[in-house]
């Protein structure tokens, strides 16, 4: 009975959302545009050819370089960096580090693949 009462609630209520897909009416305006296909494509071939474009969702080119640290030193640092509490989520980025911090990831990155003395 309290399903059958609890459906019927939400059916009465959703012609109230129904009006609010478009409530500026959006859908109703007319987009005409002033340029032909092929310009438009003739457009992106000139970006593109001059590297206009960005890449990715930021728009940043990605390095196209190989890691210099294996695998084992990147887990270690990163295990030192949450250690020392440095991470956080990844939407709002790093925290600021000391030096004394960064030479103490650092280390255990070169612990992790047998490096005792640091030349540096």
């Amino acid at each position: 009975m309290k399903r059958t009462l609890l459906f019927a609630a939400l059916f009465a209520i959703s012609p109230a959302f129904a009006s609010e897909i478009d409530p500026f009416g959006f859908d109703k305006q007319v987009f005409v545009s002033t340029k032909t296909r092929t310009d438009v494509r003739a457009e992106l071939t000139a970006a593109q050819f001059a590297g206009e474009l960005p890449v990715g969702e930021v728009g940043a080119r990605f390095a196209d370089v190989p890691s210099v640290k294996t695998r084992a030193q990147v887990v270690a640092e990163t295990r030192e960096a949450a250690r020392l509490g440095l991470l956080r989520n990844r939407e709002i980025g790093r925290l600021p580090t000391t030096f004394a911090e960064q030479q103490l990831i650092r280390q255990a990155g070169l612990r992790a693949i047998g490096v005792t003395q640091i030349t540096k």
